[in-house]
Formats: structure tokens, sequence, C-alpha cells
């Protein structure tokens, strides 16, 4: 709330401004000294009278009149009265009429101490009674609950009462200055625990927290001043101290539904702290004023603006944090914000209005409407948005310093916030130390450091890269692909060919990436042979949460139909009805690499076997290329041929031999 120093100063400025200013005052005023019965002989000399201050509010709050101040008799005597009481002694018997006591007050005000009336200072008549003070309106003016000011009407005729002046002060922060390293925060219970807990606490700025729980969107909007209030009865603010006001109008709904609300205001040139807790049983909660310092005690009629004394300052910045409670109605949740972002951009002032975080799981249809204002806050605002919601599922975690854990995992899956940010084991809505520091620092990002929504957004990116090769007609795909909404979960990596869909697990070691601070194995590596021809090859990082895919550049390759493996072959009988095969091959395209070599036998296909075996008889071929390999056989005549394969597409056959076993 505001310091000592920042209400003196809106004081003296509110000072300045009123004494240099005609006053119309918005309601018909005119106050009519009636002489006072003076007792006899020495009762003149020292008397002590009695009197009724009452105050009655005319008819039409709103009609303008001018105070024109009456000369004032000068009395003999003193009168004395205090700022928190108005005396009521018994009368001296054997009184005359020869003398009047007067109660002098300027502008209406209660002196704390007044003497003889000063010049040019309204008075009003002191009648022998018991004092009483009514601060109750009369029937003609509206209930406090009212939502509106009442209409302009004609005065009514003069009476021998006292009739509150009632006008609207000078805006108090008119004169406030240029003030580019303040920030203030608007909003409910978790802007109060963020703002008013230190954790968006920056060198050399200034940090200003308007939040408070158990506020809806009306009372966050009354509090930054886009909804002028005004007095609904009459009242008599003390030299010191509280009273309660009784009530105001103007706002947009019925006050019964307004909530809490704690705000600085001045009121008729006086400035204070009024709060409403309408919840509490206590009345003396209610529509309470308590001024700042204290001074000459002042009546202040009906229809006096409230004027909020935390609204942005020129230059400064706004957290715009609406909706966590009332987010039931959306169009009062727009609305608020919508005039308070044009009440920022009127003033000079800038702004990021929040997103809403998770509160309800996807099975409260309360959540709905969270989902929608959120779309609207994106929609609207753009760059100014701080993506609250997305943020927390998204890299928080990390920020903070932790690893996700299973009932992290768990919370988030049925759309709650992170466990390890819950206050406590029942509160889901606002978040511990951890969860506000994280956070802090993210709208800190935004209001120091000029951050985007865009550049928020792409922290919650997948990361995903993709080296793309080939030789001869072998295709090969490495990199490494992770999401920061949990970097303990490997992410899948889609690859296409020419559009065919194929995928990997990205869950291979990533050493790599350790030094970055990125913990987890994230690495993989896919191959696939191809015939000749051409190829476009894509990737795409799979996201999970919020965020977007990650899409490395895709890239075009040219597969060239590779020269024909080349080898040889021979054959010789075994034992116990069967033969064997030995030979050696290899693709002159990819001399280094071992290839297969397929056995078919009688004309069918019978086995594989691989060219790996030591050749130390091809000079200059690099690898092992030789292979050997039998089978059983029948009596009878039989063939056996050998066929090298480099590709599906590229194979030779080695020879066959026709055999006979006995």
């Amino acid at each position: 709330m505001r310091t000592a120093a920042s209400r003196l100063l809106s004081a003296l400025v509110l000072s300045t401004a009123l004494i240099g200013t005609t006053m119309t005052p918005a309601v018909a005023a005119t106050l009519t000294p009636t002489p006072t019965p003076t007792p006899s002989g020495d009762a003149c000399a020292t008397p002590t009278p009695t009197w009724t201050a009452r105050i009655t509010p005319t008819a039409a709050p709103t009609a303008t009149a001018t105070l024109t101040p009456t000369p004032t008799p000068t009395p003999t005597p003193t009168a004395t009265a205090t700022a928190t009481a108005i005396p009521a002694p018994t009368p001296t018997p054997t009184a005359s009429e020869d003398c009047a006591s007067t109660l002098a007050l300027t502008n209406a005000t209660v002196d704390s101490a007044p003497t003889a009336a000063p010049e040019s200072t309204s008075k009003v008549a002191a009648p022998a009674t018991t004092a009483e003070v009514s601060t109750a309106p009369t029937a003609a003016a509206p209930t406090p609950e009212a939502t509106t000011a009442p209409s302009e009407s004609a005065a009514p005729a003069p009476s021998d009462e006292p009739v509150v002046e009632t006008f609207s002060a000078p805006e108090a922060r008119s004169a406030l200055p240029y003030s580019p390293k303040t920030v203030q925060c608007y909003g409910s219970s978790s802007a109060d625990y963020l703002c008013g807990g230190g954790f968006l606490n920056m060198p050399g700025w200034t940090v200003k927290n308007h939040a408070m729980g158990a506020v809806g969107p009306v009372s966050i909007g009354v509090t930054s001043g886009i909804y002028q209030t005004q007095l609904g009865q009459t009242v008599l603010i003390p030299a010191s101290g509280s009273v309660n006001i009784g009530g105001v109008w103007g706002l947009p709904m019925e006050a019964k539904y307004l909530g809490r609300l704690q705000m600085d205001v001045e009121i008729g040139g006086i400035t204070g702290e009024l709060t409403h807790y309408p919840d509490l049983a206590d009345t003396s909660t209610h529509w309470k004023f308590t001024r700042d310092s204290a001074g000459s005690a002042k009546w202040v009629g009906a229809g006096t603006n409230l004027n909020s004394l935390d609204k942005p300052a020129p230059g400064s910045t706004s957290v715009i944090w609406v909706g966590a409670n009332g987010v039931e109605d959306e169009a009062r949740v727009k609305e608020v914000i919508s005039k308070m972002v044009n009440q920022n951009n009127a003033v000079g002032a800038k702004y990021v209005v929040m997103q809403l975080s998770p509160r309800w799981d996807y099975s409260n249809p309360i959540n709905n409407h969270r989902n929608s204002v959120n779309a609207w806050i994106a929609k609207t605002y753009g760059e100014k948005v701080v993506p609250l919601s997305d943020y927390l599922f998204n890299g928080a975690i990390y920020e903070a310093g932790r690893a996700p854990s299973q009932a992290d995992r768990d919370a988030m899956s049925v759309g709650l916030m992170p466990r390890s940010f819950w206050k406590d084991a029942n509160d889901t809505t606002h978040m511990n130390a951890s969860g506000n520091t994280v956070v802090g620092n993210l709208i800190k990002r935004f209001v120091r450091d000029g951050y985007t929504h865009s550049q928020a957004v792409q922290r919650f990116d997948v990361n995903a890269t993709a080296n793309i090769s080939v030789s001869g007609n072998q295709l090969t795909v490495t990199g490494h692909a992770f999401d920061m909404s949990d970097m303990y979960v490997p992410i899948y990596m889609g690859i296409t060919v020419n559009g065919r869909w194929n995928a990997t697990l990205a869950n291979q070691g990533s050493s790599n990436l350790h030094a970055y601070g990125i913990p987890g194995n994230h690495g993989y590596s896919w191959s696939k042979t191809l015939s000749p021809g051409k190829y476009q090859i894509c990737t795409v990082g799979a996201n999970i949460l919020a965020g977007k895919d990650s899409l490395p550049p895709c890239k075009t390759i040219t597969v060239k139909k590779s020269a024909a493996p080349i080898g040889g072959v021979m054959d010789a009988p075994a034992a116990n009805g069967m033969h064997q095969f030995a030979g050696w091959s290899y693709a002159p395209s990819t001399p280094s690499r071992s290839i297969p070599v397929a056995i078919l036998v009688d004309g069918k296909w019978h086995h594989v076997t691989s060219a790996n075996r030591e050749s130390p008889y091809l000079s200059g071929v690099p690898g092992k290329h030789a292979f050997w390999t039998a089978a059983a056989f029948s009596k009878g005549k039989h063939s056996m041929c050998a066929v090298a394969i480099e590709s599906d597409t590229n194979m030779t056959n080695l020879g066959c031999t026709n055999f006979t076993i006995k």
C-alpha cells in the first residue's frame, strides 16, 4: 500500500488544488445561523452552551449550489468543541437572550479547538439540547447500496438545520511524477502473495501491492480507479481514527456481490484507507475509512467522490491479474481488464496481463471459463501477455532447480499445476515460495527486460536437431530431441522419407547436452536402405503439453545406383550328407562394409550368411569380406547358389554349383 511520504504528497497536491480552485458543490448547501438564547447576568460572561449538530442531506445530492459565508456575530464567551465529541453539558438556569453562542465551521469542518469564529466562516445554531450526530440519509436520498448517484433536482428551501457541502475533489493522482521504475500489482490472493511477499522485488524498483485475497473483478476495478464511486450518505470524518461510511454509489453491480475491498482513497480532501469485509459478521469492518493522519473533523456530504489513490502512475508498469475469482462471469472479467488496459494507456503507463493459472482440473466446468478467458487475453493483448499457465507446465520446475516427481506429473495430467508448487497439500490454487519465486522471475523479465509473449512461449517449444547423411544407399539420421515440459521423459522424433512417416524414440545418451543443464537421455539414431533416386527427408520433434513441435530443416538427398557387388564362390562336399560353400564378396561403392550373401538350394531361398570373415587375399580392399556356410541334403542331385546383396535393388549372383549326395 502507499507509504506515508506518498500519502503526504497526495494530500499536499490536493490541498494546493483546493486552494486555487473555485469549488462547485454537487448539492444545495446553505448554512443558516440561528441566535442562541443567552443567560442573564454574569452567565453571559462564562456561558457553557450545549447544541445539536445534525446533518440533513437534501433530496438532490448532485444539484449545484455555492456556499456563501454568513457574517458571524462575535460572542463574549469562547465556545470550545473537540473533533471527536460534541459537548452536551447541563444548561445554566436564569438565562437571558442577550448573548449568542456559535459553532464555527469552515467548509463544514469542526475544528479541533475553535475559539471565536473566523471571518467568512459559516455557522450553525447551538440550541440547548443534547448533542446528536445523524449520518442517515433522508427518505429522499438513495440507499447506500444504490449503484448510481441520484439524479439532479432543485435545491430545497433553507431550513434552520445545517446542510453539508458535497463536492468532488480533484484527482489526487494528477500531479504524480513520472515513475518508470515503479510496478503496481492488481489482483486477488495469488497476486497478493507474489507482490506482497517480495517475490517481485528488483534493485532500484518500487513495488506497490494493490492486491488482496477474496476480491472479485469489480473490486479490483474499483481499487484501480476505473469505476468512480461516491459516498452513499453524509458522514462526519473524525479528526483521527476510523469511521464507517455506510456504503457507496457508483458500483456497476450490487454491493452485496462485490466481495472484499481495500484501497487508499481521498474523500473530501482527506486521505486514508477504505476497507470493506462483508464476509465478516463484525459490521465495524464494513465500509470502514481510516484517516492517514490526524487533522480537523469534517462533515462530507452524500455524493462526494471516493477518489482512488491506487491508480497507475505515469510511466509505471501495471501487473493486471484479474479473473482468479469470478471467472464464471467472463463478460465482467473482460470488461475490467479492458478498462484497466485503457486506463494505463491513457496515463502513459505500461502493463502486462496475466493469463490465469491452473486452478481446477479438467473435469471442473469452471476450467472451461478459464480456458476461454485465457484464449481471449492471448488474442487481445498479444505480446503483453504473460503465459502463466503454460509456463507452470513447461520449464518452471527446472527453473526452480527441481526434477519433476511422479506427483508433479500426476497433477499436470489432470490440469493442475505441478504438485511441487502447491501452497499446501489441499491448496491447488496458491503457490508456495518456490512457485512464487520462478513466477516472479518470469514477470520481472517482462517488466524490467522488455520480454514478450513470443519470447516466453519459445521456451516451451521442443528443442530438436537432425543430421541427415547418406552413404551409398544407406540413409542415416541422428540428433537429439527434448521438451521443457518434462526433460526426463523421452519424446518421439518423426522422420519422413518422401512423405512416408517413420518414428524413433529419442532416448539414447546425450552427454553433450549435460553441459547446458539438460538432464536425461535425448539422443537418437535411425537408418534406412534406399534404392537409387531422389528423396526429401524431413524430421519433427513431437511436442508434449504446451508449445510447438520442433521442425528442423528438411534435406533432399540423391541415392546413386551403386556398382554391382563382386565376389567369387567355390563348393566342396562334406561328411554326413553335408555340402559347403565358401567365397568372398563386397560392394565397390562401400568397400569397407561387409555385405550379406544369400544361399539358394535347389532354386529356393535357404538362408543368409554374412561376408564378414578375414580376407587377406583381397589386396587393397579394406574390411572383411570372406564367407563360409554349409547345409545338409538328402541323397540325390541338388543345386546350390550364392547371391551377394548390396541393396534390395542391387544384387549379384556369385555362382551356382550342381552336386550329388550319395
